[in-house]
């Protein structure tokens, strides 16, 4: 999730050359970074893939799995 500024960059290939995977063309995939995360990146990736600056988004903090975290410890202890 926080590497999606490189992992984007080839998903498409990736999944057009693998034999499990399809997607259809007319598909946009518009990648984000979450909020926490985009800080430890260039700056350049903040412009590009901050939740805050995709259209249609909506108000979000994109660190949904942290959310989780103290809640699946009570079924997975560390």
């Amino acid at each position: 999730y926080d590497v999606n500024c490189q992992y984007n960059k080839y998903f498409r290939v990736r999944v057009d050359r693998g034999p499990f995977l399809t997607m259809v063309p007319e598909l946009t995939i518009i990648p984000g970074i979450g909020l926490w995360h985009v800080h430890g990146h260039q700056d350049s990736c903040y412009v590009r893939y901050v939740s805050n600056f995709i259209e249609g988004i909506g108000c979000i903090d994109g660190e949904i799995m942290e959310t989780l975290w103290a809640r699946l410890n009570l079924i997975s202890p560390a």
